[in-house]
């Protein structure tokens, strides 16, 4: 049963890793589109688009099973909950 359990968490945690890269990249995106970077925007969502298609890619490449992906995406799903709650918390301004 654990030898089963072993491959999933890892999809699970190979997921959140993925959607913590991903929500770093869109930060980083969003922050430059503030300063008026426009081409750092436009890089930032090709490099986000290459990070998942890729990612995907890999998988597939590797024979991960549709429940490998499925717990990937639920990983990916946790790491989008998580950016969105810190994004949300107030700043201390000093």
């Amino acid at each position: 049963m654990t030898e089963a359990a072993l491959p999933l968490l890892g999809a699970f945690l190979a997921g959140a890793a993925l959607g913590a890269a991903y929500f770093g990249l869109l930060w980083r995106s969003v922050r430059a589109l503030g300063t008026g970077g426009w081409g750092r925007f436009a890089a930032g969502a090709a490099a986000r688009a290459a990070l998942v298609l890729g990612a995907l890619a890999a998988a597939i490449a590797t024979g991960v099973g549709a429940a490998g992906i499925g717990l990937a995406a639920l990983g990916f799903l946790a790491a989008r909950l998580w950016a969105t709650r810190a994004a949300r918390r107030p700043t201390r301004e000093g």
